[in-house]
């Protein structure tokens, strides 16, 4: 919660100029929300203050929705088939600042095509967090919990950045997909990070970009496959997973399956790489007399 609400606080210095034209206030202007979605256009804003929101609504391109008072106090929910899609939307589309209550819901936040923002929310117990198909959107800041897939990605090349994963069957599930991956914690789930189909995602690789990957039943699950020049194979490809934190100096192979490049890790501070776990010294059982 506490990445949701700084990523939110980001967002809010966009609602002050967003006020002066083309925003439609939930509740005070439109009651509905839906209706709000429906009307809005491109370079509007529909600006949510606190309350509880059953809606299953489409977001369209160039459409910011914005919560007012961040993810603790503005709630969207339903039990359907998602709770807002995101079809086809360009760089200007956010969706920021709300908890996505998806229990009985298959996809809170549902994103087909395009680059859209989404960003500080805080989502939990849907099948999909965040679903992405053929899609480049950045995801920032949020925290989901409880889903079966945190964030999946199928065909996609998004970035994810600087998310909490928490407590998900797969943290991030990727199925032909290339995401970039950085500055996440991806943190007891049953399958931190599993990739599937033709993926090869950009998984930390730098000490500015490393993510925490800890605790989870397997911390990276590999079952891809290769590409051989412009042939699909079926052969096991490696997945390349270097400069992550993975719980300890000395990570053990047990917490990967499949072919995985793990070497070289960071410490928790992300301010120093190991290629091999540290020698512990020897205790001094001298005395002084």
């Amino acid at each position: 919660m506490a990445k949701a609400v700084v990523a939110f606080s980001i967002a809010v210095i966009l609602i002050a100029s967003a006020l002066e034209s083309g925003t439609v206030r939930v509740p005070m202007d439109q009651k509905d929300l839906a209706l709000a979605l429906r009307q809005a256009g491109y370079g509007d804003t529909v600006l949510v203050y606190p309350g509880k929101y059953h809606i299953e609504a489409r977001v369209r391109s160039g459409v910011k929705l914005l919560s007012a008072k961040g993810p603790d106090s503005t709630i969207l929910w339903n039990q359907r088939w998602f709770i807002v899609m995101l079809r086809d939307c360009d760089i200007e589309t956010e969706v920021s600042g709300f908890t996505f209550n998806g229990k009985g819901c298959n996809i809170a936040v549902a994103c087909t095509s395009g680059a859209p923002t989404i960003t500080g929310n805080s989502i939990r117990d849907a099948w999909d967090g965040i679903g992405l198909e053929k899609s480049n959107a950045l995801v920032k800041g949020n925290t989901i919990r409880g889903c079966t897939r945190g964030i999946s990605a199928t065909n996609a090349s998004p970035e994810l950045i600087e998310n909490t994963l928490i407590k998900n069957v797969y943290g991030i599930y990727l199925m032909s997909a290339s995401p970039v991956i950085a500055r996440c914690k991806i943190i007891t789930n049953s399958k931190g990070i599993s990739l599937a189909g033709y993926s090869y995602p950009t998984i930390g690789g730098r000490l500015s970009t490393a993510n925490d990957i800890e605790r989870n039943g397997y911390d990276l699950y590999n079952d891809g496959r290769r590409i051989e020049g412009t042939l699909y194979s079926d052969q096991r490809e490696v997945a390349v997973a270097s400069i992550n934190y993975w719980g300890s100096l000395c990570p053990s192979k047990d917490r990967f399956a499949g072919d995985v490049v793990y070497t070289p890790w960071v410490n928790a501070a992300h301010d120093s790489t190991y290629h091999e776990c540290p020698k512990v010294e020897a205790a001094d059982t001298t005395r002084s007399h």
